[in-house]
């Protein structure tokens, strides 16, 4: 009898410090359920996967830079040359992503160039821009002082018949172009001066208010070329009706 109480004792006190061992090994769970984090059997949600970038290219024609690779639905952040704003995305995918032409993109892309472009601040890639960008929300005439200046007396209405051409698409205001004589009364007089502006969606290098100087000898001497925007070249259109074309 006295050797079955010593045995049953025995058995409570390993059955004691067996709890008290399992308890030290696995510390309860301080979650409300066992899906909260730290918990056994918690679902534990994936890492995003990794950005790849296979090109970056300019659409021109929609003002956009156009990033195509993988991985693009997490929170990526792109920031272009020493800018620290991060630019804004659109039509976001997976596999694309489109990032819209800014004021930001406009400080940071002043003429033709390579271009880093930081993405997570783990990736710097090299973008080849064949033109100046403008801030699509630009407006007034960016050649009015420059034409001004290098016309001198000859800025002023009455100076030229000026001819516009409506562009085939939608989207393409009149070019406008004129040219401005040093003797409107007799035009062999030299030089000559064609001013004028142009947008053509698609095509930077040609989206310009421009003034050049013809001289008695044929040669040409560029005097003022301007990228400009849509909005702007129809601001250029205006100022060129009211200061040079006949009315």
């Amino acid at each position: 009898m006295k050797y079955h109480f010593l045995f049953k004792g025995l058995s409570i006190l390993f059955f004691v410090l067996a709890v008290q061992s399992s308890l030290m090994a696995a510390p309860a769970c301080k979650g409300p359920n066992k899906n909260d984090p730290g918990c056994p059997g918690a679902a534990v949600e994936p890492p995003p996967p990794p950005v790849v970038v296979d090109s970056i290219t300019v659409d021109w024609m929609n003002e956009t830079l156009v990033v195509r690779g993988s991985g693009f639905t997490g929170s990526t952040s792109f920031l272009l040359a020493s800018s620290e704003t991060p630019l804004v995305t659109a039509n976001v995918t997976d596999t694309k992503l489109d990032i819209p032409f800014s004021s930001v993109i406009a400080t940071e892309v002043p003429s033709q160039g390579n271009y880093k472009l930081d993405i997570d601040g783990s990736i710097q890639l090299s973008v080849y821009v064949e033109s100046q960008i403008i801030d699509p929300s630009a407006t007034g005439c960016p050649c009015e002082s420059a034409w001004s200046a290098e016309l001198g007396g000859l800025w002023g209405p009455q100076n030229s018949e000026c001819l516009e051409i409506v562009g085939l698409l939608t989207n393409d205001p009149a070019d406008i172009a004129g040219t401005v004589l040093t003797d409107f009364e007799d035009a062999t007089t030299y030089p000559h001066y064609p001013i004028g502006a142009s947008f053509i969606p698609g095509d930077p290098d040609n989206s310009v208010c421009r003034l050049v100087q013809v001289n008695g000898d044929a040669s040409i001497d560029e005097l003022v070329n301007l990228r400009i925007n849509e909005t702007q070249q129809e601001d250029c259109a205006l100022l060129l009706k009211a200061n040079i074309c006949l009315p």
